[in-house]
């Protein structure tokens, strides 16, 4: 191996300025295409399976309720 060899595997590793950016906008989009909304995967989740996508609903509804400072207002008011 010689020092052209090395510098052209060492570029691999290392990207120039205008390749770095290339790379860069190459995944943004791959990630922009792969998003989906939340409300979107829970539409999706009931109707798949509606009894999960029900309590599943449900058990979120709960957690926020009692994770919220609303909800240990709520809490202590019903103590």
């Amino acid at each position: 191996m010689n020092d052209t060899a090395l510098t052209a595997l060492w570029s691999t590793l290392e990207p120039n300025g205008y390749e770095r950016a290339r790379i860069e906008d190459r995944v943004f989009e791959w990630v922009e295409a792969s998003e989906t909304s939340l409300l979107a995967e829970w539409l999706s989740l009931i109707r798949m399976n509606p009894l999960a996508g029900l309590g599943l609903t449900a058990a979120s509804a709960l957690s926020l309720l009692m994770l919220s400072p609303l909800g240990w207002v709520a809490v202590s008011l019903l103590r």
